[in-house]
């Protein structure tokens, strides 16, 4: 399927949470999407039944955890003019599940959408809407867009909405550009429904040329994906893999590992996954860390990883992008939030980090990626 289907949509939309209501509730989602290309396509919708990093110190959703059985009561798609609770399309299109209208879903599933056609005019967004009922169903709170939950009182803004971990249409494209890395890939500190993050702005660049997925998640590590579970799956899908991990793996460290990772122990994750993707066939795109208010010990370990990433690179023949520089750091900075931007870069920044992307790997006719 994601031979023929592409991302239509560069906001981060995986799994970090989990919904746990201790019984089989009954809830409707609503999301309003930004599609990077308008117009009239064939979409999948493809999703995970399982989280595919840990949030927090995993005390409530880890790495790989299983997502319930549940059931898909309805989904639908319509066209929107406008987000809000009750903002709902005049009219939705049904969509299935191996030719049914409604699914049961089981533990760690990975499934698919039937096909269905909709045209999406330019500056208007796909609404997803489905009904679910069950317990234990992956989410993320961190997606920056507007998605709200309905259980039984009307739609609110609610901390995890359950959506689709994939919005893929056959738009003709070229390479397939996975962005993989933690909330600041993810896009928390911009905009809501502005997709000012550094990844939302490139999507906006390269719509025209590749398809970008965003599959960054707050508070990921480079341990969650070096695991090899539902979140290596999800990158293995494309051409090319830009990682940007470091932030969570010198804070927090590994799930249950109780400290945060060494510059050493750092780098072998960071090229076990290098060594991972390449043999799957991705090119890969490193990044050194972007800043953050590291304690000391962090803060050490942290320009350590960056002077060494660039000879990981080219022991792997990986091209870098520097994300550190992209952001300004400066004297100025260090001892408070060491970027101008902040920890986690607002639109100024997640600009400032687009067009260093572009510099690097836009020669001026096309791009090198």
């Amino acid at each position: 399927m994601f031979d023929k289907y592409f991302s239509n949509v560069s906001c981060g939309t995986g799994n970090n949470y989990i919904l746990l209501f201790g019984e089989a509730k009954t809830l409707k989602a609503r999301v309003f999407f930004k599609p990077e290309v308008a117009g009239k396509y064939n979409y999948r919708f493809f999703y995970q039944n399982s989280v595919n990093s840990t949030f927090a110190n995993g005390d409530h959703a880890y790495v790989n955890q299983k997502g319930g059985d549940w059931t898909i009561n309805y989904a639908k798609v319509g066209i929107g003019s406008e987000f809000g609770c009750y903002d709902a399309p005049d009219s939705f299109i049904t969509v299935t599940f191996d030719g049914k209208m409604t699914k049961n879903v089981s533990p760690d599933e990975y499934f698919w959408s039937d096909e269905i056609s909709i045209d999406v005019p330019e500056g208007k967004y796909l609404v997803w809407e489905w009904e679910i009922t069950g317990d234990a169903i992956p989410c993320t709170p961190d997606s920056q867009i507007p998605a709200y939950i309905d259980l039984g009182e009307g739609f609110a803004e609610h901390f995890g909405c359950p959506m689709p971990n994939f919005i893929g249409c056959d738009k003709k494209i070229g390479k397939r550009v996975v962005f993989v890395g933690d909330s600041i890939t993810q896009g928390c500190g911009t905009s809501f429904d502005k997709y000012d993050m550094w990844v939302g702005r490139i999507g906006n660049m390269l719509k025209d040329v590749y398809s970008v997925w965003n599959i960054g998640l707050g508070f990921s590590r480079a341990s969650d994906i070096e695991t090899g579970g539902s979140l290596m799956y999800k990158a293995k899908q494309n051409d090319v893999a830009v990682l940007t991990y470091g932030v969570n793996d010198l804070l927090s460290g590994k799930y249950k590992m109780g400290r945060g990772d060494t510059a050493g122990e750092l780098l072998c994750r960071i090229e076990n996954i290098v060594k991972e993707l390449q043999g799957a066939g991705l090119d890969v795109i490193l990044s050194t860390i972007p800043p953050f208010h590291y304690h000391e010990v962090a803060l050490r370990e942290w320009r350590c990883v960056n002077m060494a990433i660039l000879t990981l690179a080219k022991t792997y023949g990986c091209r870098v992008y520097d994300f550190e520089a992209s952001l300004d750091v400066s004297n100025e900075y260090l001892g408070n939030d060491y970027s101008k931007y902040g920890d986690h870069p607002n639109g100024e920044g997640g600009k400032a980090a687009a067009e260093a992307f572009k510099k690097t790997f836009f020669n001026g006719k096309e791009w090198t990626l």
